[in-house]
């Protein structure tokens, strides 16, 4: 067996990592710590060791940091005296502050507000949310968060967004069924099983959050299984959402915080996605950064590169970003499916090897100094491209992996000489970011 190199563990962590959201979180010359966030994080583990079994990476039980401190076994790696640890962290969870805990809190305590305003049969206020309306209602909803710290510990804001987002609920949907409220229940759990099952037979690599970012469910009491049972494909499945989200027996809630009055909408609703939302409008690629950006109409972009250190050859992806907020990722994984379903190129997955391999190490600098002479606005002189791979603070390893994958893609974006298709491809980047893609199901947003 070949000895394996680090770079021969980056090539693999790459591979591994490719579908899934990352964050690196300490990166030396000694030790990596990676977040994997996922809401999936057992299947997602299980996928992960299986391609690095694969490759013939050694794999072992953390032995310090971030995947150590999670009650969620994670993954470390060890070879040539570096360490590198993943470390699996469910959507919500901000860190060691306790975020999955109150993002659980928050999303139980909307379900047991609204079921009250349900039962009551009209709008609320907080003196509503007592311990005998929570035991008179609490067959209308399907919580696991702790029913005592939501009476007893949610902070004003909280208070004051889940009555908002009660009452609008209530104006919406009463009159229209009998609701039971889910929030990490067993129904929800057959909800996103039956997702996961409907792509693995079309083998389509994704997350449940990236599906349906749906924090909550209202089930009318006679709602019927039947159709997400019995789907074959993700198309037939989303469909099967669409159709009882469109009759009220089915819906998916995205919660954010409310301040002032609540608003709720559809999302991804497959018939009101015809027109274009957003079309292409040019690239920025500067001198001295890891990015490119692919600009989008109405002042979106889409900003990829590494979320790495600067000597960690990993977690190459796309970032939504609106005129207010980031608001979304796509990694490298979904994109090159994007590419795939349109007929056009796939950007190349072999960055890291090429970057740590001093063979073609140099390679990796021309395309990128043909990437500089093409792309940059006013374009940069030889001299100055000479001058910026002088300057080692830039131009580490992580800058060179970062650089190359943004190239390359801007190769592939700026050949397609039809506009249409461009756009189409541009539109489907930030539809799938933003969870709108039509892998994705339709849902509510309460905000």
């Amino acid at each position: 067996m070949a000895i394996l190199t680090i770079g021969d563990v980056y090539i693999s962590i790459n591979e591994a990592l490719q579908d899934y959201e990352t964050e690196v979180v300490k990166a030396t010359d000694k030790i990596t710590e990676i977040k994997v966030i996922t809401g999936e994080r057992s299947e997602a583990r299980t996928a992960i060791h299986a391609i690095l079994d694969k490759n013939n990476i050694p794999i072992q039980d953390p032995t310090g940091g971030l995947a150590k401190t999670s009650s969620f076994k994670g993954t470390e790696i060890e070879i040539r005296g570096e360490k590198i640890r993943l470390a699996y962290k469910a959507k919500g969870n901000t860190g060691s502050g306790g975020g999955a805990e109150a993002t659980k809190l928050t999303e139980s305590a909307q379900c047991v507000y609204a079921a009250i305003a349900f039962g009551l049969r009209r709008e609320i206020t907080n003196a509503d949310v007592t311990k005998v309306n929570v035991d008179k209602y609490k067959t209308d909803f399907d919580i696991n968060g702790d029913i005592n710290k939501i009476l007893n510990e949610l902070d004003d804001e909280w208070i004051t967004s889940c009555v908002l987002g009660a009452n609008k609920l209530w104006n919406k949907f009463n009159g229209k069924g009998t609701y039971v409220f889910h929030r990490g229940s067993k129904d929800v759990g057959k909800i996103e099983a039956g997702f996961k099952r409907v792509k693995k037979i079309e083998k389509v690599r994704m997350d449940v959050n990236k599906w349906n970012p749906s924090d909550i469910w209202m089930i009318e009491s006679d709602f019927h299984w039947d159709c997400l049972d019995k789907e074959m494909t993700l198309v037939g499945y989303n469909q099967c959402i669409q159709e009882n989200l469109e009759k009220d027996k089915l819906i998916g809630v995205s919660l954010k915080k409310i301040y002032g009055s609540a608003d709720i909408k559809q999302m991804n609703m497959q018939k009101a996605m015809k027109g274009r939302c957003k079309d292409y409008d040019g690239y920025t690629y500067s001198n001295d950064s890891i990015d490119a950006y692919l600009n989008l109409s109405g002042g979106t972009k889409i900003q990829y590169r590494s979320f790495g250190g600067k000597t960690t050859l990993t977690g190459f992806q796309g970032e939504l970003k609106g005129t207010k907020a980031n608001q979304g990722k796509i990694s490298l994984g979904p994109t090159n499916m994007i590419l795939r379903s349109h007929g056009f190129s796939e950007v190349p997955t072999n960055a890291a090897a090429r970057v740590r391999n001093k063979k073609t190490r140099g390679s990796v600098i021309d395309e990128i100094k043909k990437g500089l002479r093409t792309y940059t606005k006013p374009k940069m002189s030889d001299t100055d491209i000479a001058k910026l791979f002088l300057n080692t603070k830039i131009v580490t390893e992580g800058f060179l992996y970062s650089k190359l994958q943004a190239t390359q893609l801007l190769d592939i974006v700026t050949t397609i000489k039809n506009t249409e298709a461009r756009n189409q491809l541009v539109e489907d980047l930030y539809l799938y970011a933003s969870s709108q893609s039509k892998y994705s199901s339709a849902y509510y947003k309460l905000q």
